[in-house]
């Protein structure tokens, strides 16, 4: 995990960013989400509709994926069901 946490610092922009969020105060915290807020909105300008749905869409299957694992807690757990008679 060390390393792909340093692999990602050594990312010019968005390391520098990430990092100083990471170890930062709750203002560099603020300022990380802001910029990745503003990256956003830029890309929706220059891009279009693709910026802003691919984002949405990415959301939906890991939303999706949660409440399919969610909801299949009692198959791990081990819950034997009753045979009939």
């Amino acid at each position: 995990m060390k390393t792909f946490r340093t692999a990602i610092y050594l990312v010019p922009v968005f390391g520098w960013l990430l990092r100083s969020a990471a170890h930062g105060d709750v203002r560099e915290k603020v300022f990380f989400l802001l910029n990745l807020i503003m990256i956003w909105a830029f890309a929706i300008t220059q891009l279009g509709y693709p910026a802003l749905i691919v984002p949405a869409l990415a959301f939906a299957g890991t939303y999706l994926a949660f409440l399919v694992v969610f909801t299949a807690g009692d198959l791990r757990a081990g819950v034997e069901i009753p045979a009939r008679a």
